[in-house]
């Protein structure tokens, strides 16, 4: 059915459902997700507003005792919460899907359905505060939901490498912050597994390339190990293979790419050949800070 369609009929359902009629619950709850797959397709924030208020109207109708069906409705608020942070900036949106991603963990504690889905969000909104406030307590937390999510997510599961992507990131990130080697190691080492998951024709291949060059670039300013530098430029060239122009992701390859050849260039000296840097670091400088922050690394991923 076409979206739009969807959303009327989904109106007019709810239209037969007024205040006080039975079913009004559902009603709200279904519109709330036509609106939100419709906000997913075009993009306009009107629906995902929207979305947000019939869902807070259904929580109404489902009290604690109904843990079922209050959990998955504080989950999809929640997410629409987070992605309205992340289209808007509103940190009150933030911490709003904190809390609701909290609730929704005790709903669905160890051995119910949900329990790693519902701790890998949590752990994904944690890592957002993280990186807009800095506090290490939220890097933590996130850190040792991700490991309990992954351990619910043995070889084989198809959730399995988003969960050592991201475990792989807040290592990174806590490494950056605290500079524990250890953390590092375990960053690199959960990010070739995870490109061996993501082979070439997945979805994420280009990002799992892109986030291993960065932490082994990380590796090569702490010790100087050629071989860290020239996979990093190995790998960063693969993803940019995958990053044609007009990508989004292209201006971040061609910037990290360049950090790492005028990195060669400095331990090279005079015998490396200028010519194949300029052209790289003209384009990336030009459109890019020099600041290679960990937020120009690529982290899309799916909330699972």
């Amino acid at each position: 059915m076409d979206l739009a369609d969807d959303v009327f009929y989904k109106r007019e359902k709810l239209e037969r459902h007024p205040p006080g009629r039975a079913g009004r619950d559902a009603a709200l709850y279904a519109l709330a997700r036509a609106l939100h797959k419709r906000f997913e397709k075009e993009r306009k924030i009107d629906d995902l507003n929207e979305a947000i208020a019939m869902y807070r109207a259904t929580l109404e109708f489902r009290p604690v005792e109904n843990d079922s069906d209050r959990s998955s409705s504080l989950d999809h608020l929640a997410v629409c919460l987070s992605i309205r942070y992340d289209n808007r900036g509103v940190f009150d949106d933030l911490e709003e899907a904190i809390v609701l991603r909290r609730e929704v963990l005790e709903l669905r504690p160890p051995g119910r359905p949900g329990h790693s889905t519902s701790l890998h969000n949590l752990a994904c909104d944690l890592g957002r505060r993280f990186a807009k406030k800095a506090e290490i307590r939220d890097l933590e937390e996130a850190i040792e939901l991700h490991r309990a999510a992954l351990e619910l997510r043995p070889p084989g599961h198809r959730h399995r490498s988003s969960s050592l992507h991201l475990l792989a990131l807040c290592l990174s990130d806590r490494y950056e912050n605290q500079g524990v080697a250890g953390d590092l190691e375990e960053a690199i080492a959960l990010g070739r597994t995870v490109l061996e998951l993501r082979p070439l024709g997945h979805p994420y291949h280009g990002a799992s390339l892109h986030n291993l060059a960065c932490d082994l670039r990380k590796r090569f300013r702490k010790h100087a190990v050629m071989h860290d530098l020239e996979e990093a430029i190995v790998l960063h060239r693969a993803a940019l293979d995958l990053h044609p122009s007009g990508h989004p992701h292209r201006l971040s390859s061609l910037h990290h790419l360049a950090l790492c050849l005028s990195s060669r260039c400095g331990q090279s000296g005079s015998s490396f050949r200028p010519r194949r840097v300029s052209h790289t670091q003209t384009c990336s400088t030009r459109t890019l800070s020099a600041r290679a922050s960990r937020s120009q690394c690529i982290s899309s991923q799916p909330r699972l």
